[in-house]
């Protein structure tokens, strides 16, 4: 075991290290696609707060309501510096409140229980959740995925807590559990969580009701007001997000990238098993290490039935993660086939599940065979994602500042109608970015938006 010291050397040289790789990521990855539409609003305009809520008014009414389309508007027109210093602290406290939700409590540096699994947390995160490259490092991606769902999960937190004191004992101390400051909190934080994303739905009210079953039903205690404050604000923003006229139009719209819509009962009984795919598609690293420590607990389990009593709660936890991850990705056959990256809140929180898992796995003294050499192969096999996403990255950045470059001079020889060649694609073996390149058409959505940027009157590949 690591002294305390050591353990806070790792902790902090882990976060650094996640700042600057987030940081790179984000500074070289390209404009492409309906990044471009926020690009336009960056260039045209200063930030002033009249002008976001203009936009985002416009926005609710016509194309995206989502919480995180006003976040993309907001550091879209105050410039990419902005983005620059918020994205990677975004990132790092999603592994920090997917740890507060595995374990119930903050990350504590001095102990290397702690820091070990937060860093398995980063690498989750980074290599695991549904198309790293344009829900985290892109603007437009990460403000509406991965910024929504720190929103998402801030919210869950606060519940997260009220579970932990029950889990401890604590039978309600009013001033902690039911004064008005956590019903404020509630209530202000549980609007903007129910309009970060239609998958987010299901997938609260389910753990909220678990929740809601084991206090009440199982401990038999008295919920606090501030639980069903903030669930009733979060159905209020829920609403406000699927009825806004925006949505209807989104569903309507013949632009290429929207979900393709559902209708029937046949058609969306089709569409789960490419939902369970798409959500799978991104699950390998995680699933390997979840199945390993369930089957570990499952032999503990068989063997003294005494552990079981010691993590029934946790492993009820993960459960209940795993299933609302499932219930998240299979609720988009309600309405609409979605992009892979819907589903990054769905894989976010079976991160979390598994997280809750190798918890249980590392705290079973006498578990044969000891987490080491799975999560070492983990290891390995999410180092080498981590640093083919950098190659690609930097690979493409440096072909889109040629391209660029092309552009520019072909502009300023007085040619309209430019011809660029199109991007070299990334190591198709192990990357997890993702982009869109112009295409041959100067009619398609992503060169429109390339010819607007650039002021020219059309843009495509040869």
């Amino acid at each position: 075991m690591m002294s305390p010291r050591t353990s806070r050397v790792w902790f902090w040289a882990l976060t650094a290290a996640a700042l600057l790789y987030t940081a790179l990521l984000s500074w070289w990855s390209p404009l492409t696609s309906d990044t471009y539409h926020h690009a336009l609003t960056g260039m045209e305009h200063c930030f002033s707060f009249s002008l976001v809520w203009e936009r985002c008014v416009a926005s609710y009414m016509t194309w995206n309501p989502r919480i995180g389309e006003y976040l993309a508007f907001a550091v879209a027109t105050a410039g990419k510096w902005l983005f620059m210093l918020l994205n990677p602290f975004v990132q790092v406290g999603l592994a920090l409140m997917m740890f507060y939700l595995a374990s119930g409590r903050r990350v504590d540096p001095r102990s290397w229980p702690d820091v070990r699994l937060f860093g398995l947390g980063l690498l989750l995160l980074f290599t695991c959740t549904a198309r790293p490259g344009v829900t985290i490092y892109w603007l437009s991606g990460a403000t509406n995925y991965s910024w929504g769902a720190a929103v998402w999960l801030g919210f869950l937190c606060l519940y997260r807590g009220f579970l932990d004191d029950a889990e401890s004992g604590r039978k309600g101390d009013s001033g902690r559990n039911s004064g008005w400051g956590k019903f404020a909190a509630a209530a202000v934080l549980g609007f903007p969580a129910g309009m970060t994303n239609e998958n987010n739905i299901p997938g609260t009210w389910l753990l909220l009701g678990a929740l809601f079953v084991f206090v009440r039903l199982v401990r038999k205690e008295k919920l606090p007001l501030w639980f069903y404050a903030g669930l009733v604000f979060q159905v209020a923003g829920s609403l406000c997000m699927l009825l806004a006229p925006g949505i209807s139009a989104r569903m309507h719209s013949a632009t290429p990238g929207c979900a393709e819509p559902l209708s029937g009962f046949w058609s969306r009984w089709e569409a789960l098993p490419l939902l369970l795919f798409r959500m799978h598609e991104y699950l390998a690293l995680p699933v390997l290490l979840g199945m390993a420590a369930a089957w570990v607990l499952w032999k503990s389990f068989r063997k003294d039935r005494n552990y079981f009593r010691a993590w029934k709660i946790s492993l009820g936890i993960a459960a209940a993660y795993i299933l609302a991850s499932y219930a998240m990705a299979l609720s988009f056959a309600a309405a609409v086939i979605p992009a892979d990256h819907a589903m990054f809140s769905a894989t976010l929180l079976f991160g979390v599940g598994v997280l809750v898992l190798l918890r249980m796995w590392y705290g079973i003294p006498s578990a044969m065979p000891r987490p080491q050499i799975t999560v070492a192969v983990f290891l390995v096999l999410s180092g080498i994602c981590v640093f083919s996403t950098l190659h690609d990255h930097l690979l493409l950045f440096r072909q889109h500042e040629k391209r660029v470059r092309l552009v520019l001079e072909q502009k300023k020889a007085g040619i309209q109608e430019i011809v660029v060649p199109p991007l070299s694609p990334p190591s198709p073996w192990c990357s997890f970015i993702f982009w869109v390149d112009l295409s041959q058409n100067p009619e398609d959505y992503v060169n429109r938006g390339a010819a607007m940027y650039y002021g020219v009157k059309s843009i495509r590949i040869f």
